[in-house]
């Protein structure tokens, strides 16, 4: 599937991306995903001052990416935009 696939969904919410990997799950549609930490390059005490991220939720500190087939990407999608809507 590496050359094979789409992106299905890209942000920074953890709950819309658990969402996502619910419904996939649920109707056996294989994914990867991936995680990327914005905040894990500027430092730890520099992150949490200058970004703000002192207190806040951690859960817009990551960005959240599920890729799946481009066989299923069609029938993924249309799961998604029906179940989060």
């Amino acid at each position: 599937m590496l050359w094979n696939k789409c992106l299905l969904y890209k942000g920074l919410s953890k709950k819309e991306y658990n969402e996502v990997i619910d419904i996939l799950e649920l109707n056996h549609i294989k994914y990867t995903d991936k995680v990327i930490n914005k905040n894990k390059d500027i430092g730890p005490m520099i992150d949490k001052i200058m970004v703000g991220t002192d207190g806040s939720k951690e859960d817009f500190s990551y960005e959240y990416s599920v890729f799946v087939s481009k066989n299923d990407f069609e029938y993924a999608n249309s799961l998604i935009k029906y179940n989060m809507s």
